[in-house]
């Protein structure tokens, strides 16, 4: 059981990394119907990715690998989860921008999308994906042992 929990986590970290590359393309290119309706769509994949991290994770450390007190007393795994709270965080704003434009993609009318906003989510994506290179870093250290 443990390693498919840590299985599904690794895939769950791999998809979330997709879904933000693969907003940041379509968000950096002119905004069509398809393309909202794209980003709406693999948006709501990064948060069922986002979600599902969390609660595997959250198993890991209960119920798992080396037990809450190691974690929870580990300064690379607090690096790692602050990590990805501020990339949670971050995520937000693009989230709201797609959500409303549900109603414009549900009439198939293309949503608006001012130039300052797509300069913006773009800004955002890219802040995540740094913020995804210290969560990385977290794990390293922690699986080589350090951060106690």
């Amino acid at each position: 059981m443990n390693v498919l929990v840590a299985l599904l986590h690794h895939i769950a970290a791999f998809t979330l990394v997709g879904t933000l590359l693969a907003e940041l393309v379509l968000i950096r290119q002119p905004l069509t119907l398809s393309s909202a309706k794209s980003l709406r769509f693999i948006d709501s994949i990064y948060g069922v990715s986002a979600m599902l991290i969390i609660v595997l994770g959250v198993l890991r450390v209960m119920y798992f690998e080396k037990g809450q007190d190691y974690y929870l007393h580990n300064h690379a795994f607090m690096l790692k989860m602050t990590a990805f709270i501020l990339v949670g965080l971050l995520s937000a704003y693009p989230t709201v921008v797609f959500l409303r434009w549900g109603k414009a993609v549900k009439q198939n009318q293309l949503p608006e999308l001012l130039a300052g906003q797509a300069k913006t989510i773009q800004t955002i994506l890219k802040l995540e994906l740094a913020g995804i290179l210290f969560i990385l870093a977290g794990a390293v250290l922690m699986a080589k042992g350090h951060g106690i």
